[in-house]
């Protein structure tokens, strides 16, 4: 059986090396926090859709700090860091 949602799973590996590096640039940047959530937000979503759950629950974990007005911690954002390696190292 073919999966439908191969060719946008691959697409969606290949942009997470763009939003990897968007994610070392910001880190640390005091005006770049609505970036980050932006970022961490739209990988929930869209790491959960494409099966990658451990991606999607460290993102929404970074989100939700910012959605409560407080700024993840440095272990958290080296978690999503990870998580974003981890998927992009998926074969």
């Amino acid at each position: 059986m073919t999966d439908p949602l191969a060719p946008l799973r691959e697409r969606f590996r290949t942009r997470l090396r763009d939003e990897l590096k968007q994610l070392r640039a910001l880190r640390g940047s005091t005006e770049a926090s609505g970036d980050l959530r932006l970022l961490a937000h739209s990988l929930a979503g869209a790491a959960g859709t494409f099966g990658y759950p451990a991606l999607s629950t460290v993102a929404i974990t970074v989100d939700d700090r910012y959605v409560s007005g407080e700024t993840p911690t440095a272990e958290e954002l080296d978690a999503l860091d990870a998580a974003i390696v981890a998927v992009i190292e998926t074969a």
